[in-house]
């Protein structure tokens, strides 16, 4: 069993599709003190919106961002966030080759969101947000990602 990381926590958008379409996850709305150090970024906010199917999720989704704006954790990246999230991009390519980078971006900018805000980035889609920590470990960036695949709450 892996625990839970102390500490500010952000839900990429694997996340919270997992809870909102298989009510999976349901510690993110039970667990208070959890929620309460749960940052949601803009980014991944729109991509909730985009993938809601009904006037019912997209409501679901209204009442998150508003849950999280009512306790000052509705983050949105800055102009120097998108900027750095370009850069990083390109030093992937030139280290690494080919990349799309519409494919990649809002990862990008997520990451950054959890490192700005030294929160924990709780995903499961950790192979991409892996190779993400090890260009911002050589660029002298932080990033902590945690496998929600490898977690139970029991």
């Amino acid at each position: 069993m892996t625990l839970i990381p102390r500490g500010p926590l952000l839900f990429d958008t694997s996340a919270y599709i997992r809870f909102f379409h298989h009510n999976a996850w349901s510690w993110l709305a039970t667990r208070r003190e959890r929620f309460e150090r749960t940052i949601l970024t803009a980014v991944v906010a729109a991509e909730l919106y985009a993938g809601t199917r009904s006037a019912e999720e997209k409501q679901a989704v209204d009442e998150l961002c508003l849950a999280h704006r009512s306790l000052g954790n509705l983050s949105s990246p800055s102009a120097e966030l998108w900027l750095e999230a370009g850069v990083l991009l390109g030093r992937y390519k030139r280290i690494y080759g080919s990349l799309r980078m519409a494919d990649h971006f809002r990862d990008v900018l997520i990451a950054l969101e959890a490192a700005g805000h030294h929160a924990t980035l709780m995903t499961e889609n950790a192979p991409d947000f892996v190779r993400w920590q090890r260009l911002f470990r050589s660029a002298g960036k932080g990033l902590i990602v945690f496998d929600l695949r490898k977690w139970s709450e029991k």
